[in-house]
């Protein structure tokens, strides 16, 4: 069960790591009329419009980071590892409200400039939420320290 344990934590780790560079959400809108869709997409460490990055967005993957060092650390000590199980989920859940709310604003016809508009979530934030049952899952069967 260690060696479960342990690979279980790493591979948490690694997704939330790597969900980082995914897209969290994506909007699609179109700014007039006749002309093509523009992409808005947040990432964990940007946030694009089509090719211009906000030098002022929301950098997420910071605390996704922190959570998954500490989720590393955990490979030593349960109470440690459920700890970075527990940050991440907080992060997690932080997110994917923020999202949820973003998207539910875009959807709900709030921006009358494009009828056609799509929001929805990204990869990352799916693959942030498999790493938050991974990291889980590893705690129930790290060994007691």
């Amino acid at each position: 069960m260690r060696i479960l344990g342990i690979v279980l934590l790493a591979v948490a780790a690694a997704a939330a790591v790597a969900a980082t560079f995914l897209p969290f959400s994506e909007l699609l809108i179109r700014l007039a009329p006749g002309q093509p869709q523009t992409a808005y997409v947040t990432t964990g460490w940007s946030t694009h419009f089509g090719g211009t990055k906000d030098a002022h967005g929301p950098l997420f993957a910071v605390p996704v980071v922190a959570a998954a060092v500490t989720i590393l650390l955990g490979i030593r000590w349960r109470k440690v590892a459920y700890a970075g199980a527990a940050a991440l989920a907080g992060v997690t859940g932080m997110l994917f409200v923020y999202l949820l709310n973003a998207i539910s604003f875009h959807r709900e016809g709030n921006i009358a400039i494009d009828p056609a508009l799509e929001a929805g979530f990204g990869t990352g934030i799916w693959v942030l939420l498999a790493a938050v049952v991974l990291a889980f899952a590893a705690v129930v069967v790290h060994p007691d320290d």
